[in-house]
């Protein structure tokens, strides 16, 4: 695996290397370098392992098709599928596994989204089924020139940094949420 520390650089094969940037010391990196549409097995390995270490990548500027996003997500692994919207409805015709974050309202008065009224704090997705999914993919369309920040929590680092008394005192004890 070739990491870089700085973009641009090339590896023996030829291909890009990826620039793979920690945003804080216990989760999170940003990947620069990668075109998530056309990557190689290797630049993809570079990412997922990015991934096992930072828990959560940021990459800038994509723009992807629907059917470029999904191939991207399922480079990760079989999706779950998204939960229903309020309205009952699908988002994206034909995209099943596509689930639109929004606050923008459609010229017919309905959400073209779902949690655009600000529901969407503190949560960690899908948490409520009896096997979360692995991960979540966020892909920002339109993104404000200032606020609607995601903030991110590492619970691997967060449950590393427990006292090793504490850590064993909860060992084996997972409790599903449950929606009210």
């Amino acid at each position: 695996m070739t990491i870089a520390t700085a973009a641009g650089t090339a590896r023996h094969d030829g291909t890009q290397a990826i620039d793979v940037r920690p945003l804080t010391a216990t989760v999170g990196a940003e990947i620069r370098g990668a075109d998530l549409a056309r990557l190689t097995a290797t630049q993809f390995a570079e990412i997922e392992r990015a991934w096992i270490n930072y828990s959560a990548l940021l990459f800038r500027g994509q723009h992807l098709e629907h059917d470029a996003l999904l191939d991207f997500s399922r480079r990760f692994g079989e999706l779950d599928p998204p939960p229903v919207n309020e309205n009952g409805k699908k988002f994206v015709e034909g995209y099943p596994d596509i689930y639109v974050v929004s606050n923008i309202v459609g010229s017919d008065g309905t959400p073209i989204g779902s949690l655009g009224a600000g529901e969407a704090v503190w949560h960690t997705d899908m948490s409520y089924l009896p096997e979360p999914p692995d991960a979540s993919l966020l892909y920002a369309v339109e993104i404000p020139p200032a606020g609607g920040d995601t903030w991110l929590c590492g619970m691997i680092a967060a449950c590393a940094s427990l006292p090793q008394a504490l850590r064993a005192a909860v060992k084996g004890r997972l409790r599903p949420r449950r929606l009210q």
